[in-house]
């Protein structure tokens, strides 16, 4: 009987130990933020500038009754177009074929359903990236390739060189904010900021002026058309968790 005593004993302690070695690991597994009293906030950091480059996207759409016309048509007025573009002193890094396609039409009824047979045309499409460095020869240049053959114009996308030193600018205004966002709450809150628990990396927002896409050809532009760059937008938060102390 004594013996029975002594083991359930033994068990007991085992059992006694696993089950606080248990509760310290959970203990350990806790959040500091979650341990000790905390202000949350959320940081905006905006700083705006003025562009000095554009993406231009344009490019030639060629539909012909036979493939090698298509793609005659198609192949002289981009080669026309790119001319006229590295004449303007664009360099050749900064120009980029980003699309190029080749499609049969097929002939269609009145409820847009397509009809069996061969193809009654082919059509040829490509598109060019242009990066301009100088603004001011923006419109000279869309003026140009159309003269060229261009007909289709995918928008312009204006940015700027310091780009990358701008985000980090927005970044550490964001930062900024969020600790005089805390130091405020916590003044009213009659408390103090302590260290910082936990923090979000910036979230930059850019917003570019874009002009829409257009479809044309020559005949429709009289004169180069005025660019107008505007202005960028950077936007960027941060969330940072800090300990009230």
């Amino acid at each position: 009987m004594k013996k029975n005593a002594w083991i359930v004993l033994v068990v007991f302690g085992f059992a006694a130990l696993f089950m606080s070695g248990c509760t310290r690991d959970a203990g350990y597994g806790q959040r500091l933020e979650d341990s000790v009293p905390t202000l949350s906030v959320q940081g905006q950091g905006k700083v705006e500038i003025v562009p000095d480059e554009a993406t231009v996207r344009f490019g030639v759409v060629s539909d012909e009754k036979t493939l090698s016309k298509a793609y005659q048509d198609n192949t002289g007025k981009m080669n026309r177009a790119i001319a006229a573009v590295k004449a303007m002193g664009i360099a050749d890094k900064d120009i980029r074929t980003s699309s190029y396609n080749v499609r049969p039409v097929y002939a269609q009824d009145e409820r847009g359903y397509t009809l069996p047979g061969k193809p009654v045309s082919f059509q040829v499409s490509q598109q060019l990236t242009v990066v301009v460095r100088d603004l001011l020869k923006t419109g000279a240049m869309i003026d140009q390739v159309i003269t060229g053959g261009v007909n289709t114009f995918d928008g312009i996308q204006f940015t700027s060189s310091r780009i990358d030193d701008v985000e980090k600018e927005a970044k550490l205004k964001a930062a900024q904010n969020a600790k005089e966002k805390a130091q405020l709450l916590a003044k009213g809150l009659g408390v103090k900021v302590g260290r910082v628990l936990k923090a979000g990396e910036a979230t930059v927002y850019p917003s570019p002026t874009p002009m829409r896409m257009m479809a044309f050809d020559a005949a429709s532009v009289k004169s180069s058309p005025e660019i107008e760059g505007g202005s960028i937008e950077i936007n960027a938060s941060c969330s940072v968790i800090y300990e009230i102390a």
